[in-house]
């Protein structure tokens, strides 16, 4: 048997007995309404079915929020936005690429905003403190020239939730959002209220020039939320992240989930590009992968 065979093995008899020795982890997920939370949901019952181990979905208020808890050990897993990732921090290790946010910029339909520049001087949710919605967002509106001086946007950090309720009620006229598509909360929004998006793709170059290499050009497609054209936007990868001591039967019984069952792995009713394939799932670059995680890659794909 090489070298890899057995290394596949070992890693398929420790996953099985991960299971039965009641192994249990945490993972940082999102808030309520959230595509992070449904993510996590998936992921903890697909690891329920294979018998791999329990996972414990604690929720936060998104990715900033969720390095924390993965820095100081109280929790063994997160999710997170490329884009949020601190170089200055100890860096985690990642199990994969999951799938793309989206930047998402609602208005009301009868605002007349269509573009950034017409957010200048209005009351715009930028994301909820701690989120990677809220970094994405800010650095948007910076390279807009939206973030300081007398066309300034006024920003406030506020929860999906409680963002969609401010729209509705006339409180702030634009939220910013970062997620799969579509939102929950922000598809419940416009069950109630007419919506539209904000076109963002024009401030790619800018951010690009920022930030080489951490975002990406894609659309909301029209039947994210019953849209009738494509809208440009902002895509950011999200990783899977562990703790280094994650032990290694973990990291692999994690990997064969999300290869194996990346279609249950996609919440209902999402559209657009999603990650869980075998060609994005190993591309954490700046993050390295978990040394049990890469050495499973390696097995299934050579």
């Amino acid at each position: 048997m090489g070298a890899l065979a057995a290394s596949g093995a070992a890693f398929a008899l420790a996953g099985c007995g991960l299971g039965a020795s009641g192994a249990r982890f945490t993972m940082a997920s999102g808030e309520p309404g959230g595509t992070y939370v449904e993510f996590g949901e998936l992921l903890r019952a697909a690891l329920q079915r294979r018998g791999a181990f329990e996972l414990d979905l604690r929720t936060t208020l998104g990715s900033v929020d969720n390095l924390g808890l993965l820095a100081r050990g109280e929790a063994q897993l997160a999710i997170s936005l490329a884009d949020a990732l601190d170089p200055s921090a100890p860096a985690p290790v990642a199990i994969g690429r999951v799938y793309q946010n989206y930047l998402q910029c609602a208005v009301l339909a009868d605002s007349g905003m269509r573009v950034l520049a017409d957010l200048a001087g209005h009351r715009v949710s930028v994301g909820a403190p701690g989120s990677g919605a809220a970094i994405t967002a800010r650095r948007v509106l910076e390279a807009a020239g939206l973030a300081t001086g007398e066309g300034a946007a006024i920003t406030s950090e506020l929860s999906i939730v409680d963002a969609t309720a401010a729209l509705e009620a006339g409180e702030i006229d634009a939220l910013f959002w970062s997620s799969g598509i579509p939102a929950p909360a922000i598809a419940s929004l416009r069950e109630r209220v007419a919506i539209r998006f904000v076109a963002l793709a024009d401030v790619l170059p800018a951010l690009d020039s920022a930030y080489p290499d951490t975002y990406l050009s894609t659309a909301l497609p029209r039947g994210a939320y019953g849209g009738v054209d494509d809208v440009p936007t902002v895509g950011t990868p999200n990783f899977l992240l562990a703790s280094r001591d994650l032990p290694d039967d973990a990291a692999a019984s994690l990997v064969d989930v999300l290869i194996e069952e990346a279609e249950t792995l996609v919440p209902a009713g999402s559209v657009g590009v999603q990650y869980l394939t075998a060609a994005n799932l190993i591309d954490t670059s700046p993050v390295p992968l978990h040394p049990a995680a890469a050495a499973r890659y390696r097995t299934r794909y050579g």
